[in-house]
């Protein structure tokens, strides 16, 4: 039983304290216009080594690349780079260019942590819009004891959105993501190349362990069982993270909370992972990305 169950069964006990829950999900601030969008999260955001890396800054920020905050400028089109169709992108053929905010609080290596910080960042920029894909790096490290309790994850995921429930202007959104099924970036490793070079598996293989990415999940020497206790960690916090969602958005009258995990379930394929690292979203992973995202989102059109 979720911890949303408990809490409707105990709701269905006590009626009358449970009265204004049940309020709050029904009579809610209106929703404001998603002008100012804030992304918060980690590299996945910021499209490290998406389409383009530079050898002197091995994580590359493809900014204009990113799922969410991705732009399309002149010399975009002049160096041929992929448009991603972002949210950014999306809101401002939806809503229009005036008084818009495009701002990126995740930062590469972000764990769960941060996410209180990247949060308050949010508030100060008084979002309308705040989109949360965190999590990787809490399930992605050099050893599995790296790896968060249930309990620690989610303090740092509720402390994170007590932020966001206290500062944010009353009818914003918050819309949460899955984290990113990395278990499907090891099932397709044969097929990925670096550089059109050297096959991911083999690049993994030969690497040092601190220098793999996620090595709790593509080290060649981990086990299937060790690469399912990975996968294992990443669904349940995905269940805490839904759980939490849905306990924020019956709760809190001002603003509207959104889940999706289709961000876990999405098909990864080769064309997806970046040709560079073997481990980020390349751009087309980030163009479907918004636009899976964006079709079962808060501002999707029917």
């Amino acid at each position: 039983m979720t911890r949303l169950h408990t809490l409707a069964a105990g709701c269905a006990a006590l009626a009358l304290a449970c009265l204004p829950l049940a309020a709050a999900a029904q009579d809610k601030d209106p929703r404001r216009v998603p002008l100012r969008l804030v992304s918060l999260g980690d590299s996945v955001t910021e499209a490290i080594n998406a389409e383009e890396w530079h050898p002197w800054r091995p994580l590359t920020e493809n900014k204009w690349a990113s799922w969410v905050n991705g732009y399309r400028k002149d010399w975009d089109d002049l160096l041929d780079r992929t448009d991603v169709n972002s949210h950014n992108q999306r809101i401002t053929d939806a809503f229009g260019k005036k008084k818009r905010k495009n701002k990126q609080a995740a930062s590469t290596g972000a764990e769960t942590d941060k996410l209180s910080k990247q949060a308050r960042k949010a508030v100060k920029g008084k979002a309308d819009y705040v989109t949360v894909l965190i999590g990787q790096n809490d399930v992605c490290g050099d050893d599995f004891s790296e790896i968060p309790t249930d309990a620690e994850f989610e303090a740092n995921v509720r402390a994170g959105f007590d932020q966001l429930r206290d500062g944010l202007p009353p009818g914003a959104t918050v819309y949460t993501l899955a984290i990113v099924d990395i278990y499907r970036l090891w099932q397709i490793g044969d097929a990925l190349d670096a550089f059109g070079i050297i096959e991911c598996s083999e690049l993994w293989d030969i690497l040092r362990d601190e220098d793999i990415p996620c090595a709790t999940m593509l080290d060649p020497d981990n086990t299937e069982a060790d690469r399912q206790f990975t996968r294992e960690r990443i669904v349940a916090f995905n269940e805490i993270l839904a759980d939490l969602v849905a306990e924020y958005e019956a709760a809190d009258p001002q603003h509207y909370w959104h889940w999706t995990d289709v961000s876990f379930t999405l098909a990864w394929d080769d064309e997806h992972v970046s040709p560079f690292d073997c481990f980020h979203p390349s751009a087309d992973g980030q163009e479907l990305l918004s636009a899976e995202t964006w079709a079962v989102g808060p501002f999707a059109t029917p």
